[in-house]
């Protein structure tokens, strides 16, 4: 059984692609467009990582971790922080709430890859880019 990734961003092309690359990498991909959701999502899917943006409607990437840090069903769940907004202080927000690892974007293939696969194992490695 594929590992589940639930991957929260609001900008639907940044979404789409992002889902397109985990899928072929062998993960499932679980989707929401905001924080909010993605908290009801991981409660009830319970994903082995999450994949979010900082700046989303609703519910930040921000608010969302420290959410998701204090329910113990999701307080040790990977949770991977992949933004554009490249001031030091919203990495150090994001690993003070309890992100294990800030990205900044663009992000390449190979990035998200090595990020994804430092916490999960290679589910396909035939798929996996060298």
């Amino acid at each position: 059984m594929a590992y589940k990734v639930l991957l929260i961003e609001d900008n639907t092309d940044c979404r789409e692609l992002f889902a397109m690359i985990i899928r072929h990498l062998g993960f499932q991909v679980l989707q929401a467009d905001d924080g909010e959701i993605g908290v009801q999502k991981a409660l009830s899917e319970r994903p082995d990582l999450i994949f979010m943006d900082i700046g989303m409607p609703n519910m930040s990437g921000i608010e969302a971790t420290t959410c998701l840090r204090e329910i113990s069903v999701t307080r040790n769940t990977p949770i991977i922080i992949c933004t554009a907004w490249m001031a030091e202080k919203h990495r150090e927000a994001a690993l003070r709430c309890g992100a294990r690892e800030v990205i900044f974007k663009p992000v390449s293939v190979n990035e998200l890859q090595t990020v994804l696969l430092r916490y999960l194992p290679a589910p396909n490695d035939d798929k996996l880019v060298h």
